[in-house]
């Protein structure tokens, strides 16, 4: 399924009235729209084709998905993402009983601000299960379990609990398992399940994308209670109004109004409260440049397992990652003699080793993560933003910044396209 929950990082709270929509969302997935048995009565597909066409329209009269022929893009690429993620869902929420993790995030159209560094996998939960979690370590940077009080897509959960493996002595290509809900057990591994959970999330971090990931399963201990059958299509067609109702009328209008332009905040912790990662730092803010601007984004490499900066579109969407290179790693970045790295937001390439390609979108979100942090980012370590005519921007750059040729951009591209291959 493919998966937003890189949002659950975000900065600023949602209103009550947009938190609280999972609580309702739940009930909705389990029990479909009252009018779904009529609509099924002539074509089972009529309630997703439906909702469809709603939340098409819906977005479609924002007047950002017209001010542009990218704008028109992005928007149809939205809609796309939030469907295919609605029908995913409905997968796993029909096999609760049998539970797996999903799998792959596509390239385009990933709502929810998509850390194109993070292979995002969940599996949902019920709170009375017992559940047996395993694997085998993947050399990847980072990694977390993340246990929720919602349902991914239709609502923002609350962090419950964070389990680390490697903190457990977990290394690449070693075994770890451990075991959440039902009895105690000795010498094991063992969670009591917390109250209200409904998924868990597993966040593989990379900065190095060659890096291999994770081998992850579970297992249902105890024997679930029949279900019903419910219509997949009127599930899922609940799924993407109560997706589009979250994000497109209260996250997006909610962060734009609190995030600044081209200007950056200190570092903070992540909001546990609406689903943010424990332990991790973060900044988002916007930026806004006309094609002979660059935003020059300065921060120090900080002592952390993963360090990372991505763009994303007004829709809070990640554009297409592989042909563009929207995001890096501390890892990936040049780091300049003086610890600093300096970013470069430009629509048009400037030839520096460090350019964030906003795809097109003359305005749209920063976001910059720490995860697993070695040593407490200080006020030096907070990032700063500068506005520069294009034109001027080498005067402003280290005298010794490379000049990034055609074929070197390609070279440096070449080693974004394999990823989403083999993860």
């Amino acid at each position: 399924m493919r998966y937003a929950l890189c949002l659950l990082a975000a900065l600023t709270p949602l209103p009550t009235a947009v938190a609280a929509s999972g609580d309702a969302g739940e009930a909705a997935m389990r029990k479909g729209p009252a009018s779904a048995a009529t609509a099924q009565a002539t074509d089972p597909a009529a309630p997703l084709i439906d909702a469809l066409r709603d939340v098409s329209a819906r977005l479609r009269a924002d007047p950002y998905a017209n001010s542009s022929e990218i704008a028109r893009q992005n928007t149809e690429k939205y809609l796309a993402g939030l469907l295919a993620q609605a029908w995913g869902f409905t997968e796993q929420l029909g096999l609760i009983g049998t539970p797996y993790f999903s799998r792959g995030a596509g390239v385009e159209g990933l709502p929810g601000l998509y850390n194109p560094d993070n292979l995002y996998r969940s599996a949902l939960l019920e709170p009375g299960g017992a559940y047996r979690i395993y694997g085998r370590r993947g050399t990847h940077a980072d990694l977390s379990f993340q246990v929720i009080d919602q349902y991914p897509i239709v609502g923002l959960g609350k962090n419950l609990m964070v389990i680390r493996p490697d903190d457990r002595g977990a290394r690449p290509g070693e075994d770890f398992e451990f075991y959440l809900g039902g009895s105690p057990r000795a010498g094991a591994h063992w969670f009591a399940m917390p109250d209200h959970a409904a998924a868990i999330l597993v966040r593989q971090s990379f900065d190095d994308w060659r890096q291999t990931p994770t081998a992850l399963f579970i297992e249902r201990l105890d024997q679930p209670a029949p279900r019903l059958y419910r219509s997949p299509f009127a599930q899922a067609a609940t799924a993407l109004r109560q997706a589009a109702k979250l994000w497109a009328d209260g996250y997006v209008p909610a962060i734009e109004r609190a995030t600044m332009v081209n200007a950056l905040p200190a570092p903070r912790p992540s909001d546990t409260g609406a689903g943010g990662l424990g332990g991790q730092m973060s900044v988002m803010a916007r930026y806004r440049i006309r094609k002979d601007e660059a935003l020059l984004i300065t921060v120090r490499k900080a002592d952390a397992a993963y360090q990372g900066i991505q763009l994303g579109d007004p829709w809070f969407v990640t554009p297409n990652t592989v042909e563009h290179q929207d995001s890096l790693t501390a890892r990936q970045a040049r780091v300049d003699d003086d610890g600093l790295i300096r970013f470069v937001i430009s629509l048009e390439d400037p030839g520096v080793p460090n350019w964030l390609d906003p795809a097109g979108n003359p305005e749209g979100y920063i976001f910059m993560r720490w995860q697993n942090i070695g040593t407490p980012l200080a006020g030096r370590d907070a990032p700063t933003a500068r506005l520069v005519p294009l034109a001027s921007l080498r005067k402003v750059l280290p005298a010794d910044t490379p000049v990034i040729d055609a074929m070197a951009r390609r070279e440096q591209l070449a080693e974004r396209k394999w990823a989403p291959q083999v993860r």
